[in-house]
């Protein structure tokens, strides 16, 4: 007979990691303390058919995904593309287009005797919407926040410096309603993350108390 304890410690580990959560945040979700999510993943005791239920609910699987080993169709879906290659392949993307930069740089300083250091610079917005493209149907609202606000002051950055004859030190203006709409979009997203793992228990918690 398997061991249940292996069996749902290993699948509490690898669905909390996928939903980008800590032992603790989990802990919150489901009111018990992260003491209690350790110990359910160390295999030390096994969470009761209630916990498992709302554990099911904030991880938005059935429970045979807590209590059942997953199939090999499953495990290859969720090692198709790990985390470990995404953030590899994102990094080499990062290096062709600064490649790309220094390439034509040094061309147009080889051939037309001139230096267009701003290239560089254009390459940090650049590199920002390339990273928020790739991770934005990840569960990665922080990392989306600070790629958007790299690109809105970068690239007024970029255009600031290629108007620098006539110092339109204004230009930065444009940039504070952006940050504000970046912010609101941060907030809403993160409420209705929250919003859709809550739900589910709150009605249950409401069944129950009827």
């Amino acid at each position: 007979m398997e061991n249940v304890k292996e069996i749902v410690s290993q699948n509490l580990i690898r669905l909390r990691k996928e939903n980008n959560l800590t032992q603790a945040e989990l802990a919150k979700l489901i009111n018990y303390s992260d003491k209690a999510i350790s110990r359910w993943e160390t295999g030390e005791v096994v969470p009761d058919l209630e916990t498992i239920y709302a554990l099911a609910e904030v991880f938005g699987v059935p429970i045979s995904s807590i209590t059942e080993r997953p199939t090999e169709e499953e495990v290859s879906k969720k090692t198709d593309t790990p985390l470990g290659q995404k953030i590899l392949s994102q990094i080499f993307l990062l290096f062709e287009i600064w490649l790309i930069i220094t390439v034509i740089f040094v061309y147009v300083k080889i051939t037309k005797e001139t230096s267009i250091w701003q290239l560089f610079v254009w390459g940090v917005p650049a590199s920002a919407i390339v990273l928020w493209f790739f991770n934005r149907k990840e569960n990665a609202n922080a990392l989306l926040f600070i790629f958007a606000t790299v690109f809105v002051w970068s690239f007024i950055t970029c255009v600031y410096l290629h108007l620098l004859g006539s110092n339109p030190w204004y230009m930065y203006f444009i940039g504070l309603p952006l940050q504000g709409l970046i912010v609101v979009r941060y907030v809403f997203n993160y409420k209705q993350s929250i919003r859709r793992i809550k739900l589910p228990m709150e009605k249950k918690k409401h069944n129950s108390e009827e």
